[in-house]
């Protein structure tokens, strides 16, 4: 590999004398030099040119002298390494250089075998280096990887578990469509068993996953999972055939890493054919299976079939781009294949008419002894198929508008209407399709509760919350949030932006109703608590205990403008920055109160211990913001069940 070198050095003869001592090095594409002669030359090159792995630099230059360059490079590029060459050898300079992130320090006149190790040692750190930060990008790669996977297979199994648990729970289901049910909670819960089992084998290193052989009719179970496909094809309009020379029999064969090699070969071709034909085809040899899968699909591009197999490997062109998926699929086929002592190979050709061919060959024997058949398990198909919805979902149920309003915010269009068809039953329901679309309905319509996916587009969960919490327009909403990372982490990160409650997918529906009742009971008992403080005389004041910051902000200005009978709640509005809509939703929300309301409570909450210090009735109402005594009489004796004059002989 050519290691670059810039020379940044205001002597006439250097780059002369470089070229003859290091002639071999530049022959042999070993080393190349570039030349500049001062130190802002020297960052503009760096600029232009990342891969420049090593500078030598000179102290003492016109323009930018080499310690200011030094003190700079880190901004322009952290990898590089920097050899201070000069004449200034003093121990100032050697201080200050290597305080600035030399990597090491040579006097001049230069000692060129000196100069050659120093390269040498430099450049291996370099590389040291490099390799270090593009390990470490795919580890962030991958889980990023990890992240959207879970995302993307927990949310679809949600779709299936929590609407078979609703059905189970049917008094007057019959015992047919029980039992079958039963055995799809089963097996969808057998899903995510694997699926937590594939993120927890270390990064998918399927060498380290054990056998799990049983016996079964292997072609009869090939043919299930085809048919399984059939309903994705038929809405393409592709034919999808099965063909096989196997005799039917016992065999034994890992009925599990089978249904994942089939399952993701068929998955791949249906996604890549647009038009034409499918083909699967399952022969046998004398020692081994040979499963293929046949398309007429688009084809890979010669120079990308070496490293299809690659893990998280995706081929990029402006044909695929719509395709995009996560990039483990081929590399997980070719992962459990191995781990089967199979081998796997493709061809394919950019050529509708021809596509792609992929071969896999694994090893089976029949079951030979009582001992097998005896132990037998039938291989269950635990295949997640598409699930198609037709019409929409209305969010308009016909309830009174003192019935709590949910928000909810899921991306995935299947997972969102299904959630609101469950909870428009109970609550008026709003729904959005990203944290973006869900912040603005939540500063328009004051949720009482908002349910909000972690993953979306545009705007995340996190992001989500963040805006709600720090507004003090929304921040008294309650946030459940909905997502399928499992990682502790993102729990705790959950709670630290603010969330009230969260919850993993895929999830049970009453469970999620229950966390909403508890949440919403919540909320009232602090609408009662808040309207006690006033209704209730003997209490501490209102402005000493509350703890709702908004509403000590709300108490704190009306305790100001006391007296005044003037005080408007546009003029309240305006000094809490809001306007006076979401002023009265918000109050709503936190006391069932109107502005108006609240306001005349509070005054008459002043008035009664304005009377225990001893002011009287008329004084008192004046103090309060009452333009007559008579007037606060009245209004005192319809809240308090009592007239001022009684409260104080009580």
């Amino acid at each position: 590999m050519k290691t670059k070198i810039l020379l940044v050095d205001d002597e006439d003869d250097l780059e002369a004398l470089f070229k003859q001592i290091f002639r071999r090095q530049i022959q042999t594409n070993t080393y190349e030099f570039i030349y500049v002669r001062d130190g802002k030359e020297a960052l503009t090159v760096l600029e232009q040119q990342p891969d420049i792995d090593v500078v030598l630099s000179d102290i003492n230059m016109p323009g930018m002298d080499g310690l200011t360059l030094l003190a700079r490079l880190p901004e322009v590029n952290p990898i590089v390494r920097t050899v201070m060459v000069t004449a200034y050898g003093d121990m100032n300079n050697i201080r200050t250089a290597m305080n600035r992130g030399a990597f090491d320090f040579l006097t001049k006149p230069v000692n060129f075998k000196d100069l050659e190790a120093t390269l040498d040692k430099t450049i291996r750190h370099v590389n040291q280096l490099r390799e270090t930060l593009e390990l470490k990008a795919v580890d962030e790669m991958k889980t990023r990887f990890f992240t959207n996977i879970t995302h993307e297979l927990r949310t679809p199994l949600t779709l299936i578990v929590s609407p078979v648990d609703k059905l189970l729970e049917a008094s007057d289901l019959p015992a047919p469509y029980q039992q079958q049910l039963t055995i799809v909670r089963r097996n969808a819960r057998q899903l995510l068993r694997l699926i937590n089992q594939l993120l927890d084998i270390n990064k998918l290193e399927a060498q380290k996953m054990d056998l799990v052989n049983e016996v079964g009719d292997l072609p009869n179970f090939v043919g299930q999972i085809v048919d399984l496909f059939r309903p994705s094809t038929e809405i393409k309009q592709l034919a999808l055939t099965y063909q096989t020379d196997m005799p039917s029999g016992n065999y034994v064969f890992d009925a599990g890493k089978w249904e994942k090699i089939l399952y993701n070969l068929l998955s791949n071709a249906i996604k890549f054919t647009e038009t034409g034909e499918i083909t699967v085809s399952l022969v046998q040899s004398s020692t081994a299976a040979h499963l293929a899968v046949k398309d007429t699909g688009m084809g890979i591009p010669a120079d990308k079939l070496p490293h299809i197999f690659n893990r998280f490997y995706q081929v990029e062109n402006s044909r695929t781009r719509s395709y995009e998926g996560s990039g483990i699929g081929l590399a997980l086929v070719h992962e459990l294949t191995t781990r089967l002592g199979g081998s796997i190979r493709v061809q394919s050709q950019t050529n509708e008419e021809t596509g792609t061919h992929f071969t896999v060959e694994i090893p089976v024997s029949l079951a030979s002894t009582y001992a097998e058949v005896e132990s037998e398990l039938a291989p269950t198909l635990i295949i997640d198929t598409p699930i198609l919805i037709n019409g929409t979902v209305g969010t308009e149920s016909g309830l009174p508008a003192t019935t709590p309003l949910i928000l909810v915010v899921e991306d995935n269009p299947e997972m969102r209407e299904f959630m609101v068809a469950e909870l428009a039953t109970t609550y008026r329901i709003r729904s959005a399709a990203n944290g973006y679309e869900g912040l603005i309905l939540a500063k328009e319509e004051l949720p009482d509760v908002i349910i909000s996916d972690l993953m979306m587009p545009r705007m995340d969960g996190y992001s989500l919350i963040e805006h709600i919490k720090t507004d003090p327009a929304t921040d008294h909403i309650a946030v459940i949030l909905l997502t399928a990372s499992v990682e502790q982490g993102s729990r705790l990160k959950g709670f630290e932006y603010g969330a009230d409650d969260y919850i993993t997918k895929p999830f049970h529906m009453g469970e999620l109703r229950l966390r909403l009742r508890n949440l919403l009971d919540r909320q009232q008992k602090l609408r009662d608590q808040y309207q006690q403080q006033l209704a209730q005389p003997d209490t501490p004041a209102p402005l000493d205990t509350v703890q709702n910051q908004f509403l000590r902000r709300f108490y704190q200005l009306v305790d100001d403008h006391l007296d005044d009978s003037s005080l408007s709640v546009e003029w309240l509005a305006d000094q809490l920055a809001m306007s006076r809509k979401t002023l009265y939703s918000k109050l709503h929300t936190l006391t069932q109160l109107s502005p108006n309301e609240l306001i005349r409570q509070y005054r008459l909450r002043k008035a009664v211990d304005l009377l225990r210090l001893g002011h009287n009735m008329s004084e008192t109402a004046y103090m309060v913001g009452f333009e007559s005594p008579s007037y606060f009489t009245k209004v005192f004796r319809e809240f308090y069940q009592k007239t001022p004059s009684e409260y104080l002989k009580g």
